[in-house]
């Protein structure tokens, strides 16, 4: 029998209603409520004013044990937020790219422009039609939440093989250029003209689950200088590195 695979979390945050410091609030205020109507009851009677005392202490426990139990939730809801889940696949990626940088940069004698990012299978993980950028831009900015078909580009092609991909064009103008994705990579005119100009070079590497039945997520490298992983050695790193990564993700999702 398979395993049901864990998707990795997106970057929406759960609705209120999902929150451990609204749950957390929810339960605690109506015993206060409760216990302070109590109290206000046994103080009208002078013959039981001694419980209207003992009655209030409640009230105060209860508010203060409230109120410590919503503040860890708070806590712990920000510990689970998506800027704190994926801080460890950030800096993986940027360790990619750190390292995918100096080899390019070593080889050609002058650092080239490049991007690395990280993008998720939005569930369900057995028919999978989308991906989402979980982590902003290593080497850049933007782009987090964004989300893409898996029918069309280089990361759609990693995805629905589940082998890695390399794009490198050689056209002449971005005009050329945009024309090659719509006729190598499956965008349409209306797609291209949404996505960064001027990107001639991209790798794609997916990541499996342990299983390798399920694609969890697919690394992304791109940039405007031409053929900067045709070199055995630019794709070698970037696959050992790559391989890292995907072992961190199976074991932190």
């Amino acid at each position: 029998m398979a395993l049901r695979a864990q998707h990795i979390p997106g970057v929406e945050r759960p609705p209120l209603w999902r929150r451990r410091w609204f749950l957390e609030t929810v339960t605690s205020v109506p015993p206060v409520v409760a216990a302070g109507f109590t109290a206000v009851n046994l103080w009208g009677n002078p013959l039981r004013m001694p419980l209207g005392y003992l009655a209030a202490g409640m009230v105060a426990w209860l508010a203060c044990a409230g109120l410590l139990r919503v503040a860890l939730a708070r806590r712990q809801d920000a510990r689970e937020g998506p800027d704190v889940t994926h801080e460890g696949l950030y800096a993986a990626t940027a360790a990619l790219h750190a390292a995918v940088l100096h080899q390019v940069g070593q080889a050609r004698g002058e650092l080239p422009d490049l991007r690395a990012t990280f993008h998720r299978i939005v569930p369900p993980l057995d028919q999978p039609t989308q991906i989402e950028q979980i982590i902003p831009y290593v080497g850049a900015t933007g782009g987090l939440g964004r989300r893409f078909s898996l029918n069309t580009g280089i990361t759609g092609q990693a995805v629905r093989k589940r082998e890695p991909y390399v794009m490198s064009s050689e056209a002449e103008s971005e005009s050329d250029h945009r024309a090659e994705l719509v006729s190598d990579w499956g965008y349409t005119e209306a797609q291209v003209a949404q996505i960064t100009p001027g990107r001639y070079s991209a790798a794609a590497v997916p990541v499996l689950d342990k299983s390798g039945q399920h694609v969890l997520g697919v690394i992304y490298l791109d940039s405007s200088a031409k053929g900067i992983f045709d070199p055995a050695e630019a794709t070698d790193l970037l696959l050992s590195v790559s391989d890292a990564i995907g072992e961190f993700v199976t074991r932190r999702y």
